[in-house]
This record gives structure tokens, sequence and C-alpha cells, in this order.
């Protein structure tokens, strides 16, 4: 599977995300350690460190032509994790009303090209790309869905392969 033989009816970024999905629906475990890469066949060969629970996720940002993709989420714990929500240039922390913006996905269901996908809420720390150098320590289930034509984007990013519990 990969982009270059695809016509006007098709489209790489839903193709990936349709694998992405059959993938997670059929989490199996395997031993190898294969690069990372989004259309690895195996749910946890994406994952350089191994834990011991099952990995059940393939996160992962997409991309439109004025870069990642963004989407709002309301916080689980009603206030954001310490940081990634800000108001006026303030952090906000105890506002349940207040929803934050994130760029990492979890493909929950797809058909076609339509696709819900969960918002996964990112931890906020010290670390310039903590979700991308550790997304099994910073990057949790949020409440929040959305529904995408994701032929509306250009690239997808995947990351490692993590465990989210709920899943």
């Amino acid at each position: 599977m990969g982009c270059k033989n695809h016509d006007d009816h098709t489209n790489c970024v839903c193709d990936v995300v349709n694998f992405i999905n059959d993938l997670q629906d059929a989490v199996e475990e395997d031993e190898n350690n294969c690069p990372t890469n989004c259309l690895n066949p195996v749910l946890g060969a994406n994952s350089h460190k191994r834990h011991h629970h099952r990995k059940n996720t393939r996160p992962f940002i997409l991309y439109t032509e004025d870069g990642p993709f963004e989407a709002f989420f309301k916080p689980t714990d009603g206030g954001c994790h310490d940081c990634p929500c800000e108001k006026d240039g303030k952090k906000i922390h105890d506002k349940i009303d207040f929803f934050c913006k994130s760029i990492f996905f979890r493909v929950e269901n797809v058909e076609g090209c339509c696709a819900v996908l969960r918002v996964l809420e990112p931890e906020c720390t010290t670390s310039p790309c903590p979700q991308i150098d550790r997304p099994e320590e910073n990057l949790h289930l949020s409440d929040s869905c959305i529904t995408v034509d994701l032929r509306n984007f250009i690239a997808i990013q995947c990351l490692d392969d993590i465990h989210l519990p709920n899943c």
C-alpha cells in the first residue's frame, strides 16, 4: 500500500487510516522490532520500549496544506494537564467549560474515507516534543471525537504504538 498508485477516486491518507483501523481492531502480539512506519502490519512493532500492556493504538498526526490539523477536546479531569490550554496567554487549570486543542488522534471507526477520530489529550511536560518522544507516557484518551473526511488531508505521521486503557 503506497501513495503512488492512487487516482482521483482514492486517497493515500484515507487508505492509511483504514489500515490503522483494521490493525487496531485485530490487536495481535508480535515480538518483531520493526522501524516506525504507518504501514507496519503489527500493532506494537512501532514501539521502542516494551511495556507489559498489549499495544492497542497507533496514534497519528494529520496534515492539511496549512500544517497539522487540530481538534478541540474537553479535558477528562476537569482541567488541563498543567499547561496545554491557554486563554488570553494564561494557563487554564480549573475551567471545566474550556476546551483544549490537540493534533494527536486515534481512529475509532472508518468507512471509506469518512472516519471517526478520538482526540488524544497531550500531557504537558518540559520536553520539546514529549508526545512524539514518549507517546505512551504523554497521550491520554479524551472524551471528544470528531468525524472527518480523510480526502481533505495531504499527509499523515504515525507515532510509536501505545497502550491506552479502555480502548
